[in-house]
């Protein structure tokens, strides 16, 4: 059974539940006013037959009947149903033709109060009221009025039949708007799974759904389903860029290295020569190591698992430092580092981000500049601060100077051997480790990164994210 079809059976099922406790309730109050009017009547009634009876100066006998008898005739040539009982019982007088239709006195009675009762007499239902006549708080006789319950009973079959027809038809004629409506409300998702259907079969991710008129779960549903195959095609889109740049970033050093092996293929070269072939092979070699290391990681950033253990992270800062201090002695290199300062993380990626880190100002940074590292322990987290005096990164650069591959022009003319993915890697370890990088620059002046890292705290091994 198709959805469409199980919503609106859910819906005429329970529309069916409405009406039927609708009418079933409507039912016994109209039984329980009808059944009520019905009885009211009939001690109208016997009320009026005891004022026909007159002053009793006893018990209600014969002669007390004889005397009234015209006033009980004309009630009983009215259409009343009624008869008047002594005091022990037996039938005084009786509106019906024949003995064996007399009313019959009630099962049980409660000394002085009406009774009403139901039964079958002479082929009908009769509502039967049995009214004592009491006289100074003594019951000297009785009245039992009766009237036939077809009347009653014929209104009530028709409300019920009223009912039940009515409750057919109206499941009947909202079963289909209902059918229609739930084809509608569900035509987003029909649209959804063809869609999904058809890029499955085409792998075109540039179809998207049309927002619809309406607005709330339907506009939700549409809205996130483009979302997601907008990053789905995003996605792809960065593969298929990040497989043209590695490409492309990977041609080089191997038309370098293919080109010194057909020179070393040569005899006649000269020894003299081949010491530099061999050399420039193997730096090539060295570059396209660290480049596949690289790519290695940026192409696992969603699965590797990032090392969970105490770093140290001002002895890390430290020595991130001191090596270039150690390599570099054409800047200007300074560093200030708060001590104790201890982070949960992967040491040897955190070791990788800071050089990145001061490897790029050292790259960027013309000779004789500055370059600064500052670490310090703000607002609950492990701020790293690194700034230099280089050539600045233009404003529409800045947005995109930690994507993968990307060099802006002013890089590329100060750096031609560059690969793009340093500032990428800085990073993916940033966000892996739960903090920040960002970036600033005033081009031609100086540029600072600065990346924010939760600090644990030494007395419970707590980390604190700032918010």
């Amino acid at each position: 059974m198709s959805l469409r079809l199980r919503l609106t059976v859910l819906y005429v099922v329970l529309l069916a539940l409405a009406l039927t406790a609708f009418s079933v309730t409507a039912y016994l109050i109209a039984n329980e006013r009808l059944y009520h009017s019905l009885d009211d009547g009939l001690a109208v009634r016997a009320e009026v037959v005891v004022s026909d009876l007159g002053p009793l100066s006893g018990a209600v006998s014969g002669e007390e009947i004889a005397r009234s008898r015209r006033a009980l005739d004309s009630q009983a040539s009215g259409g009343a149903a009624f008869q008047i009982r002594s005091a022990d019982g037996p039938v005084l007088y009786s509106s019906f033709q024949t003995g064996d239709r007399d009313l019959p006195p009630p099962r049980t009675a409660s000394g002085d109060e009406p009774v009403f009762f139901t039964r079958k007499v002479a082929g009908q239902q009769l509502r039967i009221i049995y009214q004592p006549i009491v006289r100074d708080g003594s019951v000297i006789g009785s009245v039992e009025v009766a009237r036939s319950l077809k009347e009653t009973d014929d209104a009530l079959g028709e409300i019920r039949n009223i009912f039940i027809v009515g409750g057919l038809a109206a499941l009947f004629l909202t079963s289909v708007p209902a059918y229609l409506v739930a084809g509608r409300a569900l035509r987003p998702i029909r649209q959804v799974s063809q869609l999904a259907r058809d890029i499955e079969r085409t792998a075109d991710f540039s179809r998207r759904l049309p927002a619809p008129g309406s607005g709330g779960e339907t506009r939700e549903l549409v809205a996130t389903f483009n979302a997601m195959i907008n990053r789905v095609e995003a996605t792809l889109v960065a593969q298929r860029a990040f497989l043209a740049d590695s490409s492309h970033e990977l041609r080089r050093p191997l038309t370098v290295i293919r080109t010194n092996l057909d020179l070393l293929n040569n005899p006649a070269l000269p020894p003299e020569e081949r010491e530099p072939c061999l050399l420039e092979m193997r730096s090539e070699a060295e570059a396209m190591s660290r480049l596949l290391s690289d790519l290695l990681l940026l192409s696992r950033e969603e699965t590797q698992a990032i090392g969970r253990a105490p770093v140290d992270y001002t002895s890390l800062c430290s020595d991130a430092v001191d090596r270039l201090t150690s390599q570099d002695r054409m800047h200007e290199i300074a560093a200030q580092v708060d001590a104790e300062i201890q982070i949960l993380g992967d040491k040897e990626r955190l070791g990788q981000m800071l050089g990145n880190l001061l490897g790029n100002a050292a790259a960027y940074t013309p000779e004789g500049g500055r370059i600064e590292l500052r670490l310090q322990r703000l607002n609950g987290v492990a701020r790293v601060e690194v700034r230099d005096t280089g050539i600045g990164i233009p404003e529409d650069d800045l947005p995109h100077v930690f994507d993968r591959f990307y060099r802006g022009q002013n890089a590329r003319a100060a750096r031609a051997d560059g690969t793009g993915l340093g500032l990428a890697i800085v990073k993916y370890v940033a966000e892996a480790h739960g903090g920040t990088v960002s970036a600033a620059s005033q081009p031609g002046k100086e540029t600072t990164f600065v990346v924010d890292l939760p600090v644990t705290d030494e007395q419970n091994g707590s980390t604190f994210i700032a918010s």
